[in-house]
């Protein structure tokens, strides 16, 4: 099953929600801004990953590269 990951990223934390293709809540929860705590979130259950939304102002450009290669299959 596919499943879309949504982030809002800002300076001290980070909130991620799940959800799958239908559009049903799988998790929402809110990390720390730092790479290993967000993508223990990601990597956590066997998620089929298709994309992953960022809403995260200035760090949008950092954010992406580092999600692709570590996420996105």
């Amino acid at each position: 099953m596919q499943h879309y990951v949504g982030l809002d990223v800002s300076v001290k934390e980070t909130s991620v929600c799940i959800v799958d293709k239908a559009g049903k809540l799988i998790r929402e929860v809110k990390v720390a801004t730092k790479p290993a705590e967000i993508l223990a979130v990601l990597t956590e259950e066997a998620l089929a990953i298709e994309r992953i939304g960022l809403e995260a102002g200035p760090y949008r450009s950092g954010c992406t590269a580092h999600w692709r290669k570590r996420v996105c299959r």
